[in-house]
């Protein structure tokens, strides 16, 4: 075997370290592709499951008595709603107010679905329909920033207001017409 002989040899060698190099480089990117797109994964559930959290923790706050007197009455236009009232909702509704803008900046930055966002938006709504949050987002708008500042505006005007509703009045007649198409078999 000549010194050309082995210089070929050592180069089909090196070739082949070459390719198989190639091939397992190939197969550990295929791998850390699966790992990212876990990793985004488990993100995008980490981002639902707090915005959830801090959605029923507001939700929750509202059960404490005296806050869910001062929500009720400010829901309802309460002719009688007290200073203390006032303050309590004033606070949830900042509460909310940052909640919302935190949902809006995830879905601009890409972190939450459209899915997710509609639904998010249909409840800002319902919330909106009330003459209170109006009034609320009115006097908290300016501590907030430009994009959300103007979604939530463009929000409101494309929200008609409802009359505020005797919510005890409302929940009864709705159990009254949902009683009434109970089935009388079960």
């Amino acid at each position: 075997m000549t010194l050309s002989d082995l210089a070929s040899l050592g180069s089909f060698v090196s070739g082949v370290a070459v390719l198989l190099s190639l091939i397992f480089l190939y197969f550990q990117l295929r791998q850390v592709n699966v790992q990212v797109r876990q990793a985004e994964r488990n993100q995008q559930a980490s981002i639902r499951q707090a915005r959830t959290t801090r959605a029923v923790d507001l939700g929750i706050a509202t059960l404490e008595p005296s806050m869910n007197a001062a929500f009720r009455s400010a829901m309802s236009g309460a002719d009688d709603i007290s200073a203390a009232q006032i303050g309590q909702f004033m606070s949830m509704s900042r509460a909310y107010f940052l909640h919302f803008e935190d949902s809006y900046g995830q879905h601009e930055d890409g972190l939450l679905s459209d899915a997710a966002f509609e639904t998010f938006e249909a409840s800002l709504k319902v919330f909106f329909r009330s003459p209170a949050p109006r009034y609320a987002w009115r006097l908290f708008r300016e501590s907030f920033a430009g994009r959300f500042r103007d979604y939530l505006d463009g929000l409101l005007e494309r929200t008609p207001v409802a009359p505020p509703i005797d919510m005890v009045a409302d929940f009864k007649a709705g159990i009254a017409a949902e009683k009434a198409t109970a089935s009388p078999s079960l």
